[in-house]
């Protein structure tokens, strides 16, 4: 007998609403008051949205994004900046680690959820390929970015199907190094991304979208999706929990702290996303006074990176203790970051304090 998901639609809410709703939900997943649940989400108005671990003051035009009335809020999983507007559909699944079918490694799973939505554009007529390490793309152009986050033995996992996207506008309102780049550069940036629109040459009514992602995924699961709205306890805690997340506190957070004028900063490009290291360095000491380790990776689980700065704080600056220290971290709490080790960290670290040594 096939198990039942519910098929949650909240329709078009602004970024504070659906930020706080994917903790709410996973909350509730965490506490088995739900059973598990396929999501659809809409972004009104526009927005830019930054990972968990980013600085918003690095990777958002915030002057542009208030002149034009885009709304800035930072996403509870990790990842990359991105800009969320009326043409694209969010998806998110909720379920469990140990569920039957749930496979255990992360990369495995992020394959699994890829190829759900996979299915889902295939009813739409559009041949989607999977491109590790979360991504989704049709003949080699990116139409879908996903990734995810837990809480104890609930998992998250979302992405993004672009319909008809503002590529322009995007460009404008995020931080991108592609803005000092030629024109012919952009232009090859802009062709590395599509949208239904233009692999269909129109773009299918929002609810066809929405019945074929959930077919889809109900196909790659095994499963049935029954129609509910939010239950009595998620609303009770979306209603808590909203004010702060659209509070500066949530949004820009002890991430302002980043730019600082003391501090050195150092980027370090893994196969599993950029690690950038901001530091402040005692260099007669050999000792770290304070370290900001942001970027684009995802992290599991998500307070994991802000636990390690919190332990090479007025730590030794020395390689081997820095290696030493981050190799049991890792080790002792379980931190699992796809397309990362600890060495990636590690190797992060010792570039930004050999910067720092240099410039002090």
């Amino acid at each position: 007998m096939k198990k039942t998901w519910r098929l949650l639609d909240t329709g078009a809410l602004s970024a504070a609403e659906n930020m706080t709703l994917e903790k709410v939900i996973l909350e509730a997943r965490s506490r088995d008051i739900i059973p598990d649940t396929l999501h659809f989400l809409q972004f009104s108005p526009h927005s830019a949205l930054v990972g968990y671990h980013q600085a918003v003051e690095l990777e958002v035009e915030t002057e542009y994004c208030r002149a034009h009335g885009i709304e800035i809020n930072r996403r509870i999983s990790g990842g990359g900046n991105l800009y969320m507007d009326e043409g694209q559909l969010g998806w998110e699944i909720f379920t469990i680690k140990d569920a039957p079918g749930i496979p255990a490694r992360l990369e495995d799973f992020y394959r699994l959820m890829c190829e759900s939505a996979m299915a889902g554009l295939k009813r739409l007529g559009v041949k989607a390929s999977y491109r590790p390490a979360n991504d989704i793309e049709v003949e080699g152009r990116k139409i879908s970015g996903t990734g995810g986050t837990g809480k104890g033995n609930a998992l998250l996992y979302h992405g993004t199907i672009l319909t008809d996207f503002d590529v322009d506008t995007m460009i404008a309102c995020l931080k991108l190094p592609l803005k000092k780049l030629e024109n012919h550069q952009i232009k090859s940036f802009k062709e590395r991304v599509t949208c239904l629109k233009e692999v269909l040459g129109y773009v299918p009514p929002i609810n066809k979208i929405k019945d074929a992602m959930a077919e889809g995924f109900a196909e790659v699961f095994g499963i049935n999706l029954e129609p509910a709205g939010l239950s009595e306890w998620e609303k009770n805690l979306l209603n808590q929990e909203l004010p702060y997340f659209q509070s500066d506190e949530w949004i820009y957070g002890r991430r302002s702290q980043y730019q600082a004028s003391d501090l050195v900063e150092a980027d370090y490009k893994s196969s599993g996303g950029l690690i950038r290291v901001a530091l402040r360095l005692d260099k007669t000491r050999q000792r770290i006074k304070a370290v900001f380790i942001t970027g684009d990776f995802f992290a599991y689980p998500e307070r994991s990176i802000l636990d390690l700065e919190a332990v090479l704080k007025n730590h030794s600056s020395r390689e081997t203790d820095i290696y030493a220290t981050v190799t049991k971290f890792f080790n002792d709490h379980n931190i699992e970051v796809p397309g990362c080790r600890s060495e990636d960290f590690c190797y992060a670290l010792v570039i930004a304090i050999e910067k720092a040594v240099q410039v002090l």
